[in-house]
């Protein structure tokens, strides 16, 4: 079934990107229109966050934001097939100074991300711009075949992907070397783990600690890579300093890159991933 299903993917992958978005604008008019896919959970995530914004407004945001997921659904397709060539003139880091810097001073780093554009291309490009070892954390499918294949796709150019469980134990075996992790901070923690809120765009919203404690834990620079669309199947990473410094108050590194975050959504709200229940878990203020 992993060879069949590796096969399909590397036979859609052979289609040129204007196409594949084409198909991505059909696709976007049948999820939100047709089956109306999480409309009602992007309305409800649109509404709370900008209250001031006008129906006409949140409704252009809506529609955008579906356009970019699906943009980045198909896209994703080529993660099987892109050559190292294409992908760095369509995913180009604007200062791999920094990465060249980390490496000379044998310095680690947490490199903290989001679901904004498109993360499969970002995670999938680190490894072509860094020198030193890149991890990136995993959480593994339901389905065991495309679990697999999708493992072979996102390691295709020398990333090593850890799952969630093991991603601690590889940054401690690793504290002291100058390994580039990643980590995407912006969705739901599990119920069990809800001991951290903040205000997030206009929400009391539960965020993880995790990767603070990480960075602590192994002395690591927070980092925070924004990937912003120049085009359609074009896109710039900017790698941005947060911390030079470990910051001992509990929450100061989680506030640093959140409110980051919150930025970059505001100035381009259609570009996040409106349709995952990010606040299923939230108290009241």
């Amino acid at each position: 079934m992993g060879k069949l299903t590796t096969l399909i993917f590397k036979s859609i992958g052979i289609t040129p990107l204007p196409i594949l978005h084409l198909i991505s604008n059909f696709l976007s008019f049948f999820l939100r229109n047709i089956v109306r896919y999480r409309t009602d959970i992007v309305r409800k995530n649109l509404k709370n966050s900008f209250p001031n914004k006008s129906s006409k407004e949140l409704k252009i945001i809506e529609k955008l934001s579906y356009r970019n997921f699906t943009d980045v659904l198909i896209e994703n397709l080529l993660l099987f097939t892109i050559s190292k060539k294409n992908l760095k003139k369509r995913m180009r880091l604007l200062n791999p100074d920094v990465f060249n810097s980390l490496e000379k001073k044998n310095k680690g780093a947490l490199l903290v991300s989001a679901h904004y554009n498109n993360w499969e291309w970002m995670a999938l490009s680190l490894a072509l711009y860094a020198k030193q070892e890149v991890y990136s954390v995993y959480k593994h499918l339901n389905n065991k075949s495309f679990d697999s294949v999708m493992l072979k796709a996102r390691s295709r150019f020398g990333a090593k992907i850890e799952p969630m469980v093991s991603f601690p134990k590889t940054i401690l075996r690793n504290k002291g070397k100058a390994t580039i992790n990643l980590v995407l901070a912006d969705q739901s923690p599990h119920k069990s783990k809800l001991d951290f809120y903040c205000n997030f765009l206009n929400q009391n919203t539960p965020v993880f600690l995790g990767p603070e404690k990480l960075m602590k834990a192994a002395n690591l620079k927070l980092l925070f890579v924004e990937v912003h669309r120049v085009k359609r199947g074009y896109y710039e990473m900017k790698i941005v300093s947060l911390a030079d410094k470990v910051l001992n108050e509990k929450g100061a590194a989680t506030l640093l890159h959140v409110k980051h975050l919150e930025q970059i959504i505001k100035n381009n709200p259609e570009n996040w991933l409106w349709s995952h229940r990010r606040w299923k878990h939230s108290r009241k203020k």
